[in-house]
C-alpha cells in the first residue's frame, strides 16, 4: 500500500511570501530601478497565483495535475532576470551598430563635401583649358588656311 501512495506536498505560498522572494531575487539585478522592482515583484507573485488557479480549473476540467512549486517560481524569476539582461545586451549591440553607422554617414558626408569643392575648383580650371584649347583650334584653323592658300 505504501509503494502506491503519493503524498501532496506542494501548498501555496501566500502572495506575500512571493512578493518578499521575487522582490529579493530582482533588486540584485542591476537594470532594474527599486520602484520598478517593487511593481515586477508584485506582478510575478499575481502571475503565480494566477496559475495556482488556473492549475485547479485545469484539474476540475481535465482530472490532470499541473504543480506550480516554489522551485518553478525561481526559475521564474531567473529567466526574467536572464531575458531581461540578454535583450539589455542585445539592445546595446544595436545602439553601438547604429551610432557607428551614424559616424560612417558623417564622415562620408564630409568626404563629399570635400570632393564637391575640388569638383567646383577643377570645374574651373577645366573651362579655363577648354577656352585655350578652342583659341588654339581657331589658329590652328586659320593656320591651315594660310597654308592651303599659299599652295
Amino acid at each position: 500500500l505504501v509503494n502506491c501512495t503519493s503524498i501532496d506536498w506542494f501548498h501555496e505560498w501566500p502572495e506575500e511570501a512571493l512578493v518578499s522572494v521575487s522582490h529579493r531575487f530582482l533588486s540584485e539585478v542591476e537594470l532594474i530601478t527599486p520602484e520598478l522592482c517593487q511593481s515586477i515583484s508584485r506582478f510575478m507573485a499575481y502571475v503565480h497565483g494566477s496559475v495556482n488557479q488556473m492549475s485547479k480549473v485545469y484539474l476540475a476540467n481535465e482530472r490532470r495535475y499541473n504543480y506550480t512549486t516554489p522551485k518553478s517560481f525561481l526559475e521564474l524569476i531567473a529567466l526574467y532576470s536572464n531575458l531581461l539582461t540578454k535583450k539589455h545586451t542585445d539592445l546595446l549591440n544595436k545602439m553601438e551598430r547604429l551610432e557607428g553607422g551614424l559616424e560612417k554617414l558623417k564622415n562620408t558626408a564630409a568626404q563629399v563635401d570635400d570632393l564637391k569643392v575640388k569638383l567646383a575648383a577643377q570645374e574651373v580650371e577645366l573651362k579655363q583649358k577648354n577656352e585655350d584649347a578652342d583659341a588654339l583650334i581657331k589658329k590652328v584653323a586659320v593656320e591651315q588656311e594660310k597654308v592651303g592658300k599659299e599652295k
